[in-house]
């Protein structure tokens, strides 16, 4: 695993045990908007690319009760870890497996429906990644992906990336993510032999009026940094990141969330 890689497993680790807890309702009340436009057939099988805690892959569950084979895989090992817990706990018969998108250790043609939400904006690899979730694809079956888009998060990572080079020096700041654009996402898609059903890129621009859990949240929603700070050189950096908000954004900080939402089918 490359170090960009290992730095947001670990961060994602790290963030595990408070990931539902702070972000959950907003991942599901996405995934919530594209699951009633899906249609797989009786019983599918479902996968879950970057299924993190499992809310994504236990709600299709729930939605598609019942269906065949459950699968989850995520490269944090404290997400894995998570996620198979609350399996146990919920007597959901899902296999989660610690592995990475860009080459799934799955067979071709497997599932109906492939789950990635709020993931692909990370892989590395994004031409590679969306190859892999169209080959275990049946031919019809469908992905359902969320992804952050252009220009979101931009003011944030710009900010965390200027406190890490004045907190802890220059050379412990991780690069600036880039993220796809919904132009990027759909050529991508289009590309791996799916046809494109429904891509919507929603945009918000806010102003963030109370720093620390703002902060906080994005801590633990975009973990590019953490992961291989200890928990002493994290606290820092949140707090120099709130106090500098606080002072240079008195009016709030503005910041963009923009993220599409997308279905398309496995053209047979």
């Amino acid at each position: 695993m490359d170090g960009q890689k290992a730095r947001l497993a670990m961060g994602y680790s790290r963030t595990s045990a408070l990931y539902d807890l702070l972000a959950g309702h907003g991942y599901l009340a996405a995934i919530r908007r594209l699951l009633p436009l899906v249609r797989v057939r009786h019983r599918p099988a479902i996968l879950d690319v970057g299924c993190g805690t499992g809310l994504n892959l236990f709600e299709a569950a729930r939605w598609f009760a019942p269906t065949g084979p459950l699968v989850g895989i995520d490269l944090s090992p404290g997400m894995v870890a998570v996620a198979a817990a609350k399996a146990r706990q919920l007597g959901i018969p899902a296999t989660i497996l610690l592995g990475d998108a860009e080459r799934l250790p799955l067979p071709d043609a497997s599932f109906d429906l492939v789950l990635c939400n709020s993931v692909f904006h990370w892989f590395r690899d994004r031409p590679a990644a969306m190859r892999e979730m169209a080959r275990v694809l049946k031919p019809g079956g469908q992905l359902a992906l969320i992804t952050a888009t252009a220009p979101g998060f931009r003011e944030w990572f710009l900010l965390i990336d200027a406190v890490i080079r004045v907190v802890l020096g220059p050379d412990r700041a991780p690069p600036i993510p880039e993220l796809p654009t919904a132009e990027e996402v759909a050529a991508l898609m289009q590309a791996a032999g799916l046809a494109v059903e429904r891509l919507q890129n929603r945009i918000q621009r806010d102003l963030i009026v109370q720093p620390l859990p703002f902060v906080q949240l994005m801590s633990v929603i975009a973990p590019t940094w953490p992961g291989d700070l200890s928990d002493a050189e994290v606290a820092r950096v949140q707090q120099a990141a709130a106090q500098l908000m606080a002072v240079a954004w008195p009016q709030g900080f503005p910041f963009t969330w923009s993220a599409v939402e997308a279905l398309a089918t496995k053209i047979v």
